[in-house]
């Protein structure tokens, strides 16, 4: 969640081991002070396996959420993103509910939908918009300098004539471990590891890597 008043930079490299490709984002997080926060991201792809290798973008993300307490150790914050793709655009509306234990223990919730706002072709060859709901759960706790977390989300397509998501199935999950730690208070070094689906038709998996860093002002 966005901090008050406070604008953050997070520069993220990821590689996935399965399909030996990287990709890149740069995204810019703004709280505004008065409950409402903006997000924007740019993505990027390089080319076959290497680092930094012709890069192209390839999509980009603007987010606006509202964000409230309901009480000293729980809060709530619900928004829209606007995913642009090479394809078309995506909605992402989407609510979220966070809660702090005093002991630095995390638990936080959030539903989203996906609507897709362009046509592909589906398990029959017809068109379809797809339609995904989204759950995703993560357990956080920070211990001094160092912020730990787990992710899980579950993913199901709801259109029945829309492509497999996972394993020729129209569901699919995935688990993602932060690890961040405070250098001062501008500069947040993290990595992640997470495992992800390779294909929609086969049950491979693969892991996949990120580095990245934030600063705050």
């Amino acid at each position: 969640m966005a901090n008050d008043h406070k604008t953050t930079i997070e520069y993220r490299h990821d590689y996935r081991d399965g399909v030996k490709k990287h990709g890149d984002r740069v995204k810019v997080f703004l709280d505004t002070g008065q409950n409402i926060g903006f997000e924007l991201d740019a993505r990027y792809n390089n080319e076959d396996d290497g680092m930094y290798n012709h890069m192209t973008m390839n999509g980009s993300e603007f987010t606006a959420f509202y964000y409230d307490k309901i009480n000293a150790n729980t809060n709530w914050l619900a928004g829209t993103s606007l995913d642009f793709t090479k394809e078309g655009l995506v909605y992402i509306p989407f609510v979220r509910l966070n809660y702090q234990f005093d002991n630095g223990i995390r638990l936080q919730g959030r539903y989203k939908w996906k609507v897709w706002d362009y046509d592909v072709n589906g398990v029959d060859g017809t068109p379809y918009r797809s339609k995904i709901q989204q759950f995703d759960t993560f357990v956080g706790y920070r211990y001094h300098d160092w912020n730990f977390q787990y992710q899980f989300d579950i993913f199901r397509e709801m259109e029945s004539n829309g492509l497999p998501l996972y394993d020729d199935k129209k569901w699919d999950y995935q688990h993602n471990v932060v690890v961040t730690y405070s250098l001062n208070k501008n500069w947040r070094p993290f990595v992640e590891v997470g495992n992800i689906k390779e294909s929609r038709y086969t049950d491979e998996r693969q892991t996949r890597y990120r580095v990245g860093i934030k600063y705050t002002w």
